[in-house]
This record gives structure tokens, C-alpha cells and sequence, in this order.
């Protein structure tokens, strides 16, 4: 985390990271085309990986318990990254691997981050053929659950790192409540302030409940 007296040496470098089902790919891909940087996703890497190696995303995380040689991988990858300027960088680790990075973390409540899984799987193949079979949602957010205790242990193994603390980054948005231009505009806004500032106290941005009830209708 860091303090209001902490100066920080500063990249032109976003990194999205959050819960599953938060958004952070289409956040990273809105804020990227905001600002013209380019855009990496770790997340598109390991489903590649794992296609090309005919392994699901349960199958992978149950290997990943013991064997950590694709996390490996992405880690190298993403260390690589530090010394580029421009880029909007999607993954769990980013914030780990470019600390001088403007450090961005999508928080959500499980029940509406599970809707939000559940809805995309029945629409994106590739991300259906990676979850393997889910069929409802009371399914999707036991897997879930179960997928961030498996990667919290896996990470404080390797690393001593939780993926999921939130005090660790600069900028929290809860998007439960948010829609994909506000959380984009939100993570814009606060980028540009960052760069300018001498020292940053981390924001916290939510939507107040009725906030859409009030403005939709």
C-alpha cells in the first residue's frame, strides 16, 4: 500500500487486476483504447497455453498445486514488461511483477461476479470450453470461490503474495454497481491524476446503491 508521505518512481504502465468477474479485460481493453497504449493479458496467455496443451482451466489449476512451470511462464513474460512505457497490462500478478506500474484492483460481491461468469460462459465459447462444465450458478460461484483459496495458497507459496488484498494497489473499484464506461472513465481519471501527483493516497470508488435506479429511470 502506499502512504500520502511515500514518493513513488512512476511508469507509463496500467495494472488491472481484481476477482473473477470483476471485468478487467474490458476494462483493460476500454482504458487501453482511451489512452492508445497497448494491451496484454495474461489471462489470454494461459488459455492459449492451455489449449494448445488440450487442458482445461480446473485441470490447470489442479496441476498448478504441484507444478508451477506455466506460472513460471507468464511470471517471465510479465517481469519482461517493466521495461516498456504505454501498456495496459491484465493480470493477477501485474501489480507483483511492475510496481512502478499505476496499480488498479476491480473488487465485486461473489453473487453478482458469479451472474456475471455464468452469463459470459453462455456466449463465449472459449471461455466455456476453458471453465469446463458449469451449469448453473450456484455451481459457478462454488467454483470460483474454490479458484481464488486454490490461487491465494498457490501465489503465498510461491511468492508470499495475495493476489486479492486490495491494500496493496492504488486505486480499488468495487464494480458491482459500476457499469464497464464508468469503471473505465473511473480508472482514467485517477491514472491521470496519478502521473501528476508527487504522492498518492489510494482511492477507493464505488457507486452508492440506487445510484443506476436513479439514473436509469
Amino acid at each position: 500500500m502506499l502512504y500520502a508521505n511515500m514518493e513513488i518512481e512512476k511508469k507509463h504502465i496500467i495494472t488491472i487486476s481484481g476477482k473473477p468477474g470483476s471485468g478487467k479485460s474490458s476494462t483493460a481493453d476500454k482504458v487501453a483504447e482511451m489512452l492508445g497504449y497497448t494491451r496484454f493479458s495474461s489471462g489470454d496467455m494461459v488459455r492459449e497455453m492451455l489449449e494448445s496443451r488440450g487442458m482445461t482451466l480446473q485441470e490447470f489449476n489442479e496441476r498448478a498445486k504441484t507444478e508451477h512451470s506455466l506460472d513460471r511462464e507468464i511470471d517471465a513474460k510479465l517481469r519482461e514488461l517493466r521495461n516498456k512505457d504505454d501498456i495496459i497490462v491484465d493480470s493477477r500478478l501485474g501489480f507483483y511483477w511492475l510496481p512502478e506500474s499505476f496499480k488498479v484492483y476491480l473488487d465485486i460481491d461473489m453473487d453478482t461476479a458469479s451472474a456475471r461468469i455464468f452469463s459470459d460462459m453462455q456466449s463465449n465459447k472459449k471461455r466455456a470450453k476453458g471453465a469446463g462444465m458449469m451449469q448453473n450458478l450456484g455451481e459457478v460461484n462454488w467454483q470460483v470461490r474454490k479458484r481464488m483459496q486454490e490461487e491465494q495458497k498457490r501465489y503465498k507459496t510461491l511468492y508470499g503474495v495475495d493476489p486479492y488484498d486490495s491494500s496493496r494497489f492504488d486505486l480499488v473499484v468495487n464494480t458491482s454497481r459500476h457499469s464497464p464506461q464508468t469503471v473505465a472513465l473511473t480508472v482514467f481519471d485517477e491514472y491521470k491524476k496519478w502521473l501528476k501527483s508527487k504522492v498518492w493516497v489510494p482511492v477507493y470508488s464505488e457507486v452508492p446503491l440506487g445510484y443506476s435506479y436513479k439514473n436509469e429511470y
